[in-house]
């Protein structure tokens, strides 16, 4: 029996130790780290929070957020990678976490934490994304009023890129890619990126929307992959992108893979996907695609069998769609 126990042990270490990538210490790594306590935000005008100058490559490996009207949905982040004069990384705070509500709307689901993401009180958000650099960074903070804010940073100098068990190559950067309040009609294609002469990884997704019902979750997301005309389904449904199902009819959750951190019941949502464990690849280029509600079959509609060509006619009466307003924010490596 005891041998038996040690056995399933060693098999469990062995199975968890295969899903991770482990990262040999270097004699040229070294953390950074800083924190500002007690800041202030004027109005509209751009602070800087850190600036890191060695010259030494590396990643950030955390973010913490909180203030007193200082860090929440208004508040807009840019990231300078490499002293670059326009940041790759310009993200509104909340979304940049999944969050696309008020903070007096998310304050009933807090907290909720998992090992990227989490919003651990009122104000009180981080994350652990990493953030590849070459040289160095800066990172600033700008919010339509006044406000006190708090700020911890950290990395690491020399230090790889890992996403999921996958190490990365040494020239990767972290792309944003944004659609906001966009009003889309039904049955309206969205293009989430389109990434040419680049390869690269999706990390992340983000999408919030609002309309008056939820019948524009029918959407399946696609992506057409290293130029191919043939399209790449990632989903069956919006909800079942975010591996929930029946337009969320459990409610919000906050897991490792996927999330729903806003639902008012009436048709706006938001939710987000990461690709750790469940890498989304490409060599050439990269298009994604959503669309407001959905048709099946067709030149343009979801399959309802395999081979996706091999369809047969749709007897299922869709539901009636609404005009629906949607912001998506999708993070990619890309070398």
């Amino acid at each position: 029996m005891k041998l038996a126990v040690k056995f399933v042990c060693l098999l469990l270490v062995c199975i968890l130790s295969s899903s991770m990538a482990f990262v040999p210490v270097q004699p040229g790594m070294k953390s950074f780290s800083s924190s500002i306590k007690g800041g202030l935000l004027l109005f509209n005008k751009e602070k800087i929070l850190y600036e890191h100058n060695t010259g030494q490559p590396g990643v950030i490996t955390e973010q913490w957020f909180t203030g007193t009207k200082g860090m929440d949905q208004d508040t807009r982040i840019r990231i300078y990678i490499d002293m670059e004069a326009e940041p790759s990384l310009d993200f509104h705070l909340f979304l940049a976490h999944g969050i696309g509500c008020s903070e007096s709307e998310e304050t009933s689901n807090i907290p909720w934490g998992t090992r990227r993401l989490a919003h651990s009180a009122d104000g009180g958000i981080y994350n652990t994304y990493r953030i590849p650099f070459s040289k160095g960074f800066k990172v600033t903070a700008t919010r339509p009023t006044k406000g006190t804010f708090w700020y911890i940073i950290r990395g690491v100098e020399n230090y790889p890129l890992i996403l999921g068990d996958l190490q990365l190559p040494s020239n990767s950067r972290l792309r944003l890619y944004k659609n906001e309040q966009v009003m889309l009609q039904p049955h309206q294609f969205l293009t989430l990126t389109n990434i040419s002469n680049s390869a690269g990884a999706v990390f992340m997704i983000t999408l919030a929307a609002q309309s008056t019902d939820y019948n524009y979750l029918e959407a399946c997301m696609r992506a057409h992959i290293d130029g191919s005309e043939q399209t790449t389904w990632l989903s069956s449904g919006t909800e079942d992108f975010f591996l929930s199902a029946y337009y969320f009819n459990k409610g919000i959750y906050h897991m490792e893979n996927a999330g729903l951190t806003y639902m008012d019941g009436k048709g706006s949502m938001s939710a987000y996907k990461l690709f750790e464990n469940d890498p989304l690849l490409f060599t050439k280029s990269l298009v994604l695609t959503w669309r407001c509600g959905e048709t099946i079959n067709g030149k343009d509609g979801c399959p309802n069998n395999w081979p996706p060509h091999n369809t047969t006619e749709n007897t299922e009466e869709l539901p009636d769609l609404a005009a629906t307003t949607v912001t998506t924010y999708t993070w990619v490596y890309m070398w």
